[in-house]
């Protein structure tokens, strides 16, 4: 194609130059080649925030924590990153009782909260092994960080689909998770991720518009016969405690 060029014997031979001004990542493998066969074997976790407004219960950040075996999530509100040992405490215990399975694995990415001494001496006491990730490469935590970016995209359409004020994206991220655990997934054959964790089919009978119109009704003492017997509010989610037929109801502001 040219004249006068040398003949180049060691093609393969590598060049400073290219590796400091051309050096790329192998790609990644679309999935990864191992997955847990029982609850608990495996678990991811993601830390996100800070999240601006805070909610009016003064929350910043959410934790969120994945089941690699059956995908089922948990989700719990934080007020700063130092609140996630206490409740990966409050999860690890919850989560073994239900599943009757020991945690064995946690795999998160490097940050502070996870890499404290009183996390990884929690973790070495109760021979839990934490996996971490390596720096800058979210990629290898990637069953959470992609449900992460799931269920913030998900609770930012429910807001701004019904007009609901930003401070309360913490009622919309609740309902993403509640959503997401009754739905299909890739990652399942023919389940959901709720029917994976209890053996059980979910119950969705109950479900209502983020955002819609509700009515409570008023008990209790200093009832007279011409008061009103409901307030108004807004429907923003479901409760799971008590029970799971519930609903998390706001009062609307005059």
């Amino acid at each position: 194609m040219v004249q006068g060029l040398p003949l180049i014997r060691r093609v393969e031979q590598v060049c400073d130059g290219c590796m400091l001004g051309k050096q790329h990542r192998k790609p990644f493998p679309q999935s990864s080649n191992y997955r847990a066969t029982t609850g608990l074997e495996l678990v991811h976790g993601d830390l996100c925030g800070q999240i601006s407004p805070p909610t009016p219960g003064g929350k910043s950040f959410f934790l969120l924590i994945v089941d690699d075996h059956s995908r089922y999530m948990w989700l719990e509100l934080l007020a700063s990153k130092d609140e996630a040992l206490q409740y990966f405490k409050k999860f690890k215990t919850a989560a073994e009782l239900e599943s009757a399975h020991r945690l064995k694995a946690f795999r998160t990415d490097r940050g502070g909260e996870f890499s404290s001494g009183a996390f990884v001496s929690f973790c070495s006491e109760l021979g839990i092994k934490h996996n971490i990730s390596t720096a800058y490469t979210p990629q290898q935590n990637g069953v959470v960080e992609r449900r992460n970016q799931t269920v913030v995209e998900m609770a930012r359409c429910l807001l701004k689909s019904k007009g609901v004020l930003g401070k309360f994206w913490g009622e919309a991220v609740k309902v993403a998770v509640y959503l997401l655990n009754r739905a299909p997934t890739r990652s399942l054959n023919g389940m959901t991720p709720y029917e994976a964790w209890f053996g059980k089919k979910p119950a969705v009978r109950h479900l209502r518009t983020f955002g819609c119109v509700a009515w409570v009704k008023k008990v209790g003492p200093g009832i007279s016969k011409l008061t009103d017997r409901s307030v108004q509010g807004c429907s923003l989610g479901m409760n799971q405690v008590p029970k799971d037929t519930e609903c998390m109801i706001l009062q609307k502001t005059k």
